[in-house]
């Protein structure tokens, strides 16, 4: 390639900012580290045997591009179970991580309609995927009051002008705030009659104690949903990239092609890792919850007490509150990362991770 053709290449990304969106870390990098997407977890020592057990028995191969299909199992099974889908192995791919799952679907699905509805506040991993082509985007008004969703309203009057794909996000990756069950039928409803598909990232379900409502499981559409998230989280995998899509199996083909040419190298021995996570997760999930719900109750009576405005959510990972920059700039100051809700089309909100430091966190605010 010509070097003029090369800067010409450069100078185009450098004007591109959905492509310059900064994405999140998967895993917190230290204690303090409250801006990650997911949170630091120790791998269990059977995760770690089950890895060396697949590299001494010689699988150190490409992997199956759809993933193994033992684990593709499992995560339709799990699906299934916690979020009444109706998934078979054939509509699952694993993925090389929860973005390459944003990606592969919003590329690949998308390029099946004119538009695609994206809310105003969204997970910046979104805008990113989104800036490879041009695309119509319809903006959904997001409502602050309910943790920054997008209204019902917003929703069917997007399907009712001829948007025929959303993209949607229960929990919020920003404010962690969920759907009710009533809420979910309505926009299935919507899209039973505006012959719509939506792509529904529910990656942050795991953390909600309690009902997490998921359009996978609206039984009269199940061929237009297609739902996303992470394998397994909180599990210590979030650095080794095992994400998901479970989709209709006649969209999987166009998917599965672009992922072989985008991560033919995942790694065998990590999937073999997460087939053992699979067999851990529950009984994990509830000590993590647990521990998750103690840290959250001091965070919000910390809240409380320095009158901070905290956003209503339901995934007990996160919790988002708005903050001016004088604010934001003490955190900072006292050694905290946090997340900007900038980046999710939210200024003046951050989101910090809930852990044994984020009431420290919060006393800095104060």
């Amino acid at each position: 390639m010509a070097s003029k053709t090369k800067a010409e290449i450069l100078v185009a990304h450098d004007a591109n900012s959905a492509l310059n969106t900064p994405l999140l870390s998967p895993v917190a990098r230290h204690a303090k580290d409250l801006a990650a997407d997911g949170m630091l977890s120790p791998l269990d020592e059977r995760i770690i045997a089950a890895s060396s057990e697949a590299l001494e028995a010689g699988q150190t191969h490409y992997v199956d591009v759809p993933g193994i299909a033992p684990l593709r199992a499992e995560i339709a099974d799990y699906l299934n179970s916690a979020a009444g889908g109706r998934y078979e192995s054939g509509n699952i791919i694993v993925t090389a991580g929860v973005q390459e799952s944003r990606f592969l679907s919003i590329q690949k699905i998308g390029e099946n309609f004119e538009s695609i509805g994206i809310p105003a506040a969204a997970h910046p991993g979104v805008q990113k995927a989104l800036g490879v082509r041009e695309r119509n985007v319809i903006s959904l008004s997001v409502d602050a009051e309910r943790g920054y969703l997008p209204s019902i309203g917003a929703i069917s009057e997007a399907v009712a002008g001829g948007c025929r794909l959303l993209y949607l996000e229960s929990p919020s990756r920003l404010s962690g705030a969920t759907y009710t069950s009533e809420e979910v039928a309505a926009i299935g409803e919507i899209l039973r009659d505006g012959g719509a598909a939506a792509i529904w990232d529910q990656g942050l379900a795991a953390w909600v104690d309690g009902v997490c409502s998921s359009l996978a499981s609206i039984e009269d559409r199940p061929a237009q949903i297609t739902t996303i998230g992470e394998a397994w989280p909180g599990m210590g995998l979030a650095s080794w990239f095992i994400g998901y899509i479970a989709a209709p199996e006649g969209q999987i083909p166009a998917m599965q092609s672009q992922k072989q040419i985008m991560a033919i190298c995942t790694s065998t021995a990590a999937q073999f890792a997460a087939l053992e996570a699979s067999s851990l997760f529950e009984e994990a999930r509830g000590l993590k919850l647990a521990q998750l719900a103690q840290h959250r109750s001091s965070v919000m009576a910390t809240a409380a007490a320095l009158n901070l405005d905290v956003i209503s959510g339901d995934a007990l990972n996160i919790i988002a509150l708005r903050a001016s920059e004088e604010a934001a700039a003490k955190l900072g100051s006292a050694g905290f990362r946090f997340a900007d809700g900038a980046s999710f089309g939210a200024p003046d909100v951050i989101r910090l991770n809930v852990n044994a430091a984020s009431a420290d966190a919060l006393q800095a605010l104060g």
